[in-house]
């Protein structure tokens, strides 16, 4: 015989059994892991160095997902160009700072899922070190996802291009795109 579990609800007594106890926890715990169903392929948080070899304010992230972000309706943000590039329903907190709908695209490989996402930081606000450890959170529709530790590293600069019109490109992102596999391989 299967023993039953007696409970007292508002004046009512509930019968249960144990099977209906573990289906569900079972319920509960797949929906707890379809909510935090992202998680961080590669993630860098990094501060650029001056030439005078101080950091710079605020944090630019180079992190990839195991799956894609979900874009923001339109006109959420203030600043939205009409007919321009969509933004995310997403961004990335570092120790609670951060800067809702400017999380882009970092690569040509769209399936890698690859973002960067710069985040100024005011003179009022913690300046982490290079070399301190930071708590990153992903916020995906307001909700926090996902969350971790890494350390802050110096933003390596790319080599400096020239373009076909002349004009210099300095490929900052370039280090993080190559790395974290975020461009397409070339036939």
């Amino acid at each position: 015989m299967r023993p039953v579990l007696l409970f007292v609800i508002a004046g009512a007594l509930v019968l249960l059994s144990p099977g209906a106890v573990l289906a569900e926890k079972s319920v509960r715990s797949r929906a707890q892991a379809a909510a935090s169903s992202y998680k961080f392929e590669d993630l860098t948080i990094t501060r650029q160095v001056a030439a005078d070899g101080k950091p710079i304010s605020g944090f630019v992230s180079y992190f990839r997902l195991n799956r894609a972000l979900p874009f923001a309706p339109r006109g959420k943000f203030e600043g939205e160009e009409e007919g321009g590039q969509r933004l995310f329903a997403a961004y990335l907190s570092v120790d609670h700072v951060h800067d809702e709908g400017s999380t882009e695209t970092m690569g040509d490989d769209a399936s890698r899922h690859c973002y960067t996402e710069a985040i100024e930081v005011g003179a009022h606000e913690h300046q982490p070190r290079i070399g301190e450890l930071v708590n990153v959170s992903l916020v995906v529709q307001g909700q926090s996802r996902i969350m971790a530790r890494t350390r802050v590293r110096i933003r390596k600069l790319g080599p400096i291009v020239r373009e076909p019109d002349g004009t210099s490109l300095n490929l900052i992102t370039r280090p993080y795109e190559k790395a974290f596999g975020c461009l397409k391989m070339s036939s």
